[in-house]
């Protein structure tokens, strides 16, 4: 098996309220900067170095689809005005975005929260022809590789180390990107091998996040249930009105434990997280990578260093009104 052999699904049709007002007026979350480029270039990218070669985009409408494609559109006439005007950094950012032609991109419209159970199921039913296991992506979780890290294992990019992982291990069953949280009755926990949602009790405190691979057999189950729920069944499995992929998986595991056990890769101490999935979180994340991520880190680090004691000085005023 290889990279070629997975379908990366990249969920992005949520409204985004949770990132209100830098997610206002856009599609999605993932259209928003990150450096010097925008959180949805940094993922595919990432996918890219993994290997991928086939991309689903889930979105809500017509509209998501066209702002999503104009990012990775190609614009001959831009850099050819950029290079008339020697704007060589111009020119080298706008290159960046572009995604290599031998990769498909294409986009599925879940035009309602129907949650990620949904969208995995009827995704899958458009590539089930292929073979492919799926690679789910939520885009508000961030992980950046210490690129000056003594290891070169801790330099790899982690969507690599994740499917690198999976393959070596035979490219079958499920595997969940993890990391360790001090309440695990707040996140989705992997558990001796199955997927616990918000776990009272919890022998694990490993939350997966970020990234899970699915094998077929999971989203066949997902697939059949997304259909009851689009015709109005009853289903096993809906949580806050959504389809979430917790029943499937797990069933799929109770019927043959020793191929599907949800395989884990936790993320690594060198490792920078950033949860992108807040103001809060969004916030610090741009600051971050503003700082280590974009083509003028260094600019930007001395702009810092130089207001960062009168920016102190007035939260420090503004705290005593």
């Amino acid at each position: 098996m290889s990279p070629e052999n997975l379908e990366f699904v990249i969920l992005a049709a949520g409204k985004s309220t949770r990132n209100y007002p830098h997610s206002k007026g856009i599609p999605h979350k993932s259209l928003v900067p990150f450096g010097s480029k925008k959180i949805i270039d940094f993922i595919m990218n990432q996918i890219i170095i993994a290997g991928g070669k086939h991309i689903t985009i889930v979105v809500a409408d017509d509209a998501a689809i066209d702002a999503f494609h104009n990012c990775f559109v190609r614009e001959p006439e831009i850099e050819s005005k950029f290079e008339q005007k020697g704007n060589i950094v111009g020119l080298e950012l706008l290159q960046s975005l572009y995604v290599p032609e031998d990769i498909e991109i294409k986009y599925f419209i879940q035009d309602k929260p129907r949650g990620t159970g949904h969208a995995v199921g009827l995704v899958y039913n458009t590539i089930k022809d292929t073979g492919r296991n799926i690679v789910m992506i939520w885009p508000d979780d961030i992980v950046l590789a210490d690129k000056y890290a003594d290891k070169e294992e801790d330099r790899i990019p982690v969507y690599k180390r994740a499917i690198d992982t999976y393959i070596k291990n035979g490219g079958y069953g499920n595997l969940g990107m993890t990391r360790q949280v001090e309440n695990p009755s707040r996140w989705g926990i992997i558990d001796n091998g199955y997927f616990k949602e918000k776990p009272k009790e919890s022998t694990s405190n490993q939350a997966a996040f970020g990234l899970f691979i699915f094998d077929k057999e999971v989203c066949k189950k997902l697939y059949d249930s997304a259909i009851k729920m689009n015709e109005g069944k009853a289903v096993e499995g809906i949580v806050g009105g959504e389809l979430a992929f917790a029943d499937a998986l797990n069933k799929t595991i109770e019927e043959n434990p020793e191929k599907m056990k949800i395989q884990t890769l936790s993320i690594k101490p060198t490792d920078i997280y950033l949860d992108c999935g807040s103001i809060e979180g969004y916030e610090k994340a741009l600051l971050y990578t503003l700082l280590t991520e974009s083509k003028f880190k260094s600019e930007n680090v001395l702009f810092i260093d130089s207001i960062i004691n009168k920016v102190k000085n007035n939260i420090n005023k503004e705290g005593k009104k």
